[in-house]
């Protein structure tokens, strides 16, 4: 009976690990398997009927916002060309039952995508019904981030929003399209793409004014809709001061990085004059002086440095009523941040002027929130999706 009874403690044992331990049901699952979810979401903000309402109808025979969804689709399972999206739709079940049989070929795709729609209107389009939702509106404090991204197309020769442009983030010379973008970032954790331009490299007229005119018209069309309190988050690149002056003026926050030419002020009493003035100082060595102190606070750390002040351009009229652009002292955010080292940009490809304020592992923010600067950096961080150290 003993023996019995061990072997049956033993079994019982292993029974009772089993049921300890979770299960998962074993399923398996086609190709296309969250094509039922993107669909009840695509029918919520009725994008098909966009389609029509921006002259998007049909393609090939077959409906434009079935060609657009099944290509998007696509996208999803990672199927980077015309060639495998239309494989993906004729392998999909969902895409196939939504087809009703009929084959979309690499060719309808491709011709549905250089036919020149108003793909633009319908972005605005997509824009407004996204700020219909409550789930899906920008509302005060949310952050828009802009951004230039340039993507490679080797292959493309004839495309004329083509052009060779120096790439910082690889060090090298690509040939590509510069896009220029914004993207939502809610409090919620949403984050969706906005509304989008094609920098086309003229000469070498000004194209950085031109950069700056595409941002300007995005963030015009999106006031239009929308007229929350929101950060605008961006690159160094856009730090223009009339670009700045502009968006304080069409209620945006900002916040980007210094360069290292950046010209800053602080504000000090000088006891020899018994009045308050205003020294020039650069960015490094304003990061040299903090630098200690966020030593001792350690890794990922932000410092905010008070007293900080930019001079920034307004329009004034002289005695004689002649219209004149003049300067102005106004105070800033400051705030110094660590940052995982990288490999150095260099200086040849990228013009100085162009280069990062830093000093050693420490880099500087600018806002035009001076009563948040906390605020500022978090902001920063969500623009890159990284930690305050990254």
């Amino acid at each position: 009976m003993d023996g019995i009874f061990c072997h049956h403690s033993g079994d019982m044992g292993d029974t009772m690990k089993k049921l300890c331990k979770p299960t998962f049901e074993k399923k398996d699952h086609g190709r296309g398997a969250g094509i039922p979810a993107l669909k009840t979401i695509w029918d919520l903000f009725d994008l098909s009927l966009l389609f029509s309402q921006t002259g998007i109808r049909k393609h090939s025979g077959i409906p434009a916002w079935l060609l657009a969804f099944a290509y998007v689709c696509g996208l999803v399972d990672n199927a980077g060309s015309a060639n495998k999206n239309a494989k993906f739709s004729a392998d999909a079940p969902f895409l196939q039952q939504l087809l009703s049989g009929r084959m979309i070929s690499q060719s309808a795709f491709s011709r549905f995508l250089s036919k020149p729609f108003q793909w633009l209107q319908f972005s605005l389009g997509r824009l407004a019904r996204l700020q219909e939702c409550p789930e899906s509106r920008l509302t005060d404090g949310d952050v828009i981030a802009l951004d230039d991204t340039k993507v490679e197309h080797p292959h493309g020769k004839k495309l004329p929003f083509l052009c060779w442009l120096f790439d910082s983030s690889d060090k090298r010379h690509v040939w590509c399209m510069n896009l220029v973008s914004t993207m939502a970032v809610l409090k919620n954790g949403l984050e969706y793409p906005m509304l989008w331009r094609f920098w086309v490299k003229i000469g070498q007229e000004n194209g950085k004014q031109t950069k700056l005119d595409l941002a300007k018209q995005m963030l015009s069309e999106f006031r239009q809709i929308n007229n929350a309190k929101l950060w605008v988050a961006m690159d160094r690149w856009f730090l223009c001061k009339k670009f700045l002056v502009w968006l304080a003026d069409q209620d945006f926050d900002w916040v980007t990085k210094a360069k290292r030419n950046t010209v800053l002020f602080r504000k000090i009493y000088d006891p020899g004059q018994r009045k308050e003035i205003y020294v020039k100082l650069n960015p490094k060595q304003l990061l040299r002086e903090v630098y200690p102190r966020l030593q001792i606070l350690g890794n990922g750390s932000v410092l905010s440095i008070p007293d900080i002040y930019i001079k920034l351009p307004f329009e004034t009229f002289t005695r004689k009523g002649k219209p004149i652009t003049r300067q102005r002292l106004v105070p800033i955010a400051a705030i110094a941040a660590t940052y995982a080292k990288q490999v150095p940009e260099t200086s040849i490809l990228l013009p100085e002027e162009e280069l990062p304020a830093t000093f050693k592992d420490v880099y500087l923010l600018i806002s035009n929130r001076v009563d948040a600067p906390e605020d500022a950096a978090k902001t920063y961080t969500k623009r890159w999706r990284i930690g305050v150290s990254s």
